[in-house]
């Protein structure tokens, strides 16, 4: 979706005065004085509280989850409403940034805007850090023997402009094996899954092989390969409007052997988030051999049984 499609509005666009406003460039006779005053003075709060700036020059469409949930968070703040009601207010959210936007109703209540996160205390409560077990980062995990890799990524290197996602970044996946993938919000979670779907175009340029075959080889389609990935994706849901049940009645088939879950709780109430997890747990007991990887921020969104994590660092900028 988002590597395929328009690039669309900067954020710097989407949260100026006149798009906040929806103001109708060919309007007449009214100057919008008072809007005007009240965006100015709240502006700098919201940009620095939610750390926009360097967001500001991006694309919507190409924004992490968190991103995103960010920059919309700051467009609907910037309206100057006098109460915001923000449902799952830490879905997509790293813990670092759950921890920000606790502090965010305190930080907004000088501009008389009561910001209540519904459902914050309970979710917050349930994703400290140390609920996670230690980084797995450059752990060494013992494989089953004869287990054949899933997933095959070798030294990829991936920078836009000073902004470095991935140095030499090599990564295997073998069947079985149960995957958290974790990090901030932009460190590139996401688009490692799109480098394994191919749903990203820069999959093609990198030593990427996918059930022991590579992408663009003679012989090897596509279509083939994704035969066998099941997908699960918060994103699907908020923008194709693919709900979660849809999209595991798709995934959690017999051809699948491999399964990815992007953020698969996000936005979900706790009943819907409890089934899906309990139906993803029961659906990999039964498959051993298939292998999974879940991106999550929080423990309590992981289903039972994955016991492998990969923790992706901060992005880093090159000089």
């Amino acid at each position: 979706m988002r590597y395929h499609g328009d690039e669309g509005d900067r954020v710097a666009g989407m949260l100026s005065f006149k798009s906040v406003f929806e103001i109708n460039p060919f309007e007449v006779g009214r100057g919008h004085a008072a809007e005007r005053r009240r965006y100015d003075a709240r502006k700098r709060t919201v940009f620095e509280a939610l750390d926009i700036k360097p967001l500001l020059r991006k694309s919507f469409a190409s924004l992490s989850n968190g991103e995103m949930r960010r920059a919309l968070l700051a467009r609907m703040l910037l309206k100057c409403p006098g109460r915001l009601v923000v449902c799952d207010p830490f879905g997509g959210l790293d813990p670092d940034w759950r921890e920000r936007i606790c502090a965010l109703p305190e930080a907004i209540r000088v501009f008389g805007t009561e910001l209540v996160l519904e459902g914050a205390a309970a979710l917050h409560d349930s994703t400290s850090s140390g609920s996670w077990a230690k980084s797995g980062r450059n752990a060494i995990y013992v494989r089953r023997r004869n287990a054949k890799p899933v997933v095959e990524m070798r030294g990829v290197n991936l920078a836009f402009g000073r902004r470095v996602l991935f140095k030499n970044f090599s990564w295997t996946v073998c069947e079985g094996e149960r995957w958290v993938l974790r990090g901030p919000n932009g460190s590139g979670k996401t688009t490692l899954l799109a480098f394994v779907t191919g749903d990203s175009p820069l999959s093609y340029a990198f030593d990427i092989r996918l059930f022991g075959k590579r992408r663009g080889e003679a012989g090897v389609s596509l279509a083939d390969l994704r035969r066998h990935v099941g997908v699960v994706s918060a994103e699907r849901e908020a923008m194709l409007g693919e709900p979660m049940e849809m999209q595991l009645d798709a995934a959690l088939v017999k051809t699948t052997r491999l399964l990815l879950l992007d953020e698969p709780c996000c936005n979900l109430s706790v009943k819907r988030s409890r089934a899906a997890l309990e139906r993803i747990a029961r659906w990999l007991d039964a498959h051993r051999k298939a292998a999974a990887v879940c991106v999550a921020h929080s423990k309590a969104h992981v289903p039972a049984g994955f016991d492998r994590q990969l923790v992706l660092p901060a992005v880093t900028r090159r000089d």
